[in-house]
């Protein structure tokens, strides 16, 4: 497992300003989820004083873009459009301390992304898109012929007239059935005078951000693991909901 600094594990752990932007009237995505790494950052722009006034961010990949992410959106905070778009993956590696060689492309992304956002502030139309639904599972069937007592022992001696095969998902079909089990989860959540969203996935931890009644302590305890004993059944293998604190 690659080495992060204290900085980017920080960040990492405990990302800051993670979560989708309501007013958001700057958005900008950068990688993608085929090749594994995938931030979109979405920003709030003062129309009058052209200054970037909220920041927040959600990633799909691994810890170290989830750490850029983070650092971002605190670095262009405060900023006016004209200073953010000098912003250099330099200065996003400063603030992390640096990054293992393997993952300094993440630096990129960040950086790539502020740029696609900033192009929308400037005129360029590019409302937040919400995942593509996932395709449904695929099954394949296979037609047994009739056994006979020659053909296996006596223990075996069971006709099957279908095997369903369940083919492996992508990345992006698994982050829509995620997304998509929260939205279902979501009105539970809201009776009970609470909420989850979704952080970050990084394809074996789900982070999410819980708020209201969801927060506490043993509430809590419940509501992240029915959320991930659902997941793990629609996807068919075990991965980690872990909660994240607010920014």
């Amino acid at each position: 497992m690659l080495q992060l600094s204290q900085q980017a594990e920080d960040h990492f752990l405990n990302p800051r300003n993670a979560g989708a932007l309501a007013e958001a009237n700057a958005v900008g995505e950068a990688g993608s989820l085929a090749a594994g790494d995938l931030i979109r950052l979405m920003l709030n722009v003062d129309p009058a004083r052209g200054t970037i006034e909220k920041a927040r961010f959600q990633a799909f990949g691994c810890g170290s873009a989830i750490a850029v992410a983070s650092a971002l959106t605190e670095l262009v905070i405060g900023r006016s459009v004209e200073t953010a778009q000098h912003l250099t993956p330099a200065e996003i590696a400063d603030v992390l301390g640096g990054l293992p060689p393997e993952r300094e492309y993440c630096l990129a992304l960040g950086a790539k992304a502020l740029a696609a956002a900033l192009r929308t502030w400037h005129g360029l139309s590019m409302a937040p898109q919400p995942p593509r639904p996932a395709r449904p599972l695929h099954t394949i069937v296979v037609r047994h012929r009739p056994v006979t007592a020659g053909d296996r022992p006596a223990a075996e001696h069971r006709r099957a007239d279908a095997v369903s095969l369940a083919v492996p998902r992508s990345s992006e079909e698994e982050l829509a059935v995620i997304t998509g089990i929260i939205e279902e989860m979501r009105p539970v959540f809201r009776a009970d005078g609470g909420d989850v969203e979704f952080v970050a996935f990084d394809g074996k931890a789900l982070q999410v951000r819980l708020s209201g009644t969801c927060a506490g302590c043993q509430i809590a305890s419940l509501t992240l693991g029915g959320l991930r004993r659902r997941i793990c059944d629609r996807l068919c293998r075990p991965i980690r909901v872990i909660p994240v604190s607010h920014a």
